[in-house]
């Protein structure tokens, strides 16, 4: 210590862990919950298709037969469901990428801020389109599965704002000017 401050050492690690903004904290938080809100988006959303795999079964037969005249109804309909299964396990996938993203988003990394804020944009563009199509909803399902967008949206964006706070900012970032040496 040189007085009342004491003497840093840029070119040392800094001793412990930084202490993460009450804002980043939140945002990690918010995000958690829009990730899991995904999920019930995820199961409105199949529980929607799943009540026309047979119209969906149909269609695809419909195109499939001009190729493959030995194709079935039967068959197409067990590729429908196969879909459907293929579809849900790649979403959940990328739920899990997303928590291990949100992770290193309250760790600070500015990569993770980044694609996240990018990922929310692309949330709130697709709750803008939900919200002009909720009207032609048919069903529980598909209006929950649309509710799930918008409120995803909606926390995603609250998430990317206080990302970008005075508080937040220099979190994020490295070097001179930041209050969290790294």
């Amino acid at each position: 210590m040189n007085g009342l401050y004491p003497v840093v050492n840029p070119m040392l690690p800094p001793v412990g862990p930084r202490p993460v903004p009450e804002d980043v904290g939140t945002a990690c938080r918010l995000w958690y919950v829009a990730l899991g809100v995904g999920v019930v988006q995820l199961i409105a959303t199949l529980i929607t298709q799943i009540g026309k795999r047979e119209e969906l079964a149909q269609q695809m037969f419909d195109q499939v037969k001009a190729s493959q005249p030995t194709a079935t109804l039967a068959q197409v309909q067990v590729w429908v469901v196969i879909v459907f299964v293929l579809v849900a396990l790649f979403w959940l996938v990328l739920t899990g990428v997303g928590v291990a993203v949100v992770y290193q988003l309250g760790r600070g990394k500015g990569w993770a801020r980044a694609l996240l804020t990018g990922f929310g944009l692309f949330l709130i563009l697709g709750a803008a389109g939900t919200m002009f199509g909720i009207a032609s909803a048919t069903g529980v399902a598909s209006v929950v599965a649309g509710g799930a967008g918008i409120v995803q949206a909606v926390l995603a964006a609250g998430a990317v704002f206080l990302c970008y706070r005075a508080e937040s900012d220099p979190y994020f970032r490295r070097g001179p000017g930041s209050d969290y040496p790294r």
